[in-house]
């Protein structure tokens, strides 16, 4: 019985070698792992529009190809040829200003041994530089107004609110300027949470936070209410180029909408020199350029850390680059506010801005200008 038992454990020990012996000729079979050089704590990587994307790559002995997709699509590739490569470039010139998913791939015969994705933002190839203003003068706010779209048109003064109490303050009112009063206006009821207004020809929009609904009003002296136009998703400001209501939701992505029927026509993404800035909130439309209040960078990551809830930022619509951006703190500060700037206003007969925020006092008219000069904007 023992000798059994001695030729079995023999058996045993044996295939014990054998599955060891193999499973390292396995092992050596197997490509080592490829090493793209990214940091391993970052999800994001960054690009400006046109220029290369590097990259570093280690452990390319165990691979015969490599491609870079961008959004599941490959967008280039190379045959490694040259085992000692190490530094990879990718161009971005077909990639507009946005943010997109890329992924790396190392193939051997056709197989995959190593990938990494990540997100690619691709930023303004141009400086975002700081303006400067100039206070002209400074008018009365209703501080009960916990505002949300403030627009001149015709040299009238419509103002929208919202409804953070519960307590039926969601309104549209033309606003007395000399007073800051209501010279007329319409209320909606609890739950509606108005959001951004903007006036197009004889109508006002007025969007709503989450209840998905712009609420058009015909007569801009009577308000009539004529229809509700849904969309999906959340709104936040407004404002229109002539053509298209242009709308914010709180991201990076600004959308223009039908005027009648309020379907996407496109939508535009919003990235400075260093990243997406997100938080985009009140809006309002001047010679050809969007200029947007930023909300509270808690809502969603600002990646450009200059974005904070005191800067008002000015896009280029057509390619998404923050070009400029100026800081109202200093207004913050004068308006005793209890709340947070929100209300860009352009007045034509002036040729100035009126600025205000949730809960102001005061409304201020100023006139923007390049940091640390004299001349106009």
């Amino acid at each position: 019985m023992k000798k059994i038992v001695a030729i079995i454990l023999a058996i045993g020990l044996l295939i014990v070698f054998i599955l060891r012996y193999l499973q390292n000729e396995d092992d050596e079979n197997v490509p080592a792992n490829v090493e793209f050089g990214f940091d391993s704590s970052l999800r994001y990587m960054s690009v400006q529009q046109g220029k290369l994307f590097y990259f570093k790559c280690s452990g390319i002995e165990n691979i015969d190809r490599m491609e870079v997709s961008i959004d599941g699509q490959v967008n280039q590739g190379w045959k490694i040829s040259d085992k000692s490569l190490v530094d990879f470039e990718m161009t971005t010139t077909d990639l507009e200003i946005g943010t997109y998913s890329i992924e790396l791939r190392g193939y051997q015969d056709n197989e995959v041994v190593s990938s990494d994705d990540r997100f690619l933002f691709v930023n303004s190839n141009k400086k975002t530089t700081e303006l400067s203003y100039e206070i002209l003068d400074t008018h009365p706010h209703d501080p009960n107004n916990f505002t949300q779209g403030y627009e001149f048109y015709n040299d009238r003064l419509f103002e929208s609110t919202g409804n953070p109490e519960q307590n039926n303050a969601t309104k549209v009112a033309e606003i007395d300027p000399e007073t800051g009063a209501s010279i007329h206006e319409i209320t909606l009821p609890n739950p509606i949470f108005g959001e951004g207004i903007t006036v197009l020809g004889s109508k006002i929009y007025q969007i709503s936070w989450q209840d998905q609904k712009c609420f058009v009003y015909d007569g801009l002296y009577d308000f009539n209410l004529i229809d509700t136009l849904i969309y999906s998703g959340e709104g936040w400001g407004l404002c229109n180029d002539d053509q298209f209501i242009i709308m914010s939701d709180g991201s990076h992505v600004l959308t223009y909408r039908d005027p009648e029927t309020f379907e996407i026509i496109k939508t535009v993404n919003v990235h400075s020199d260093r990243g997406p800035v997100t938080n985009l909130n009140e809006l309002e439309f001047f010679n050809g350029r969007i200029y947007a209040n930023v909300w509270m960078s808690e809502r969603r990551f600002q990646h450009d850390s200059r974005m904070s809830l005191t800067k008002i930022v000015v896009i280029n619509p057509q390619t998404g680059a923050v070009e400029h951006y100026l800081d109202v703190m200093d207004l913050f500060q004068k308006a005793a506010a209890k709340n947070v700037p929100n209300g860009i206003a352009y007045r034509k007969k002036t040729n100035s801005f009126w600025l205000t925020g949730k809960y102001w006092d005061s409304a201020f008219e100023i006139k923007i200008l390049p940091k640390n000069t004299g001349d106009a904007h």
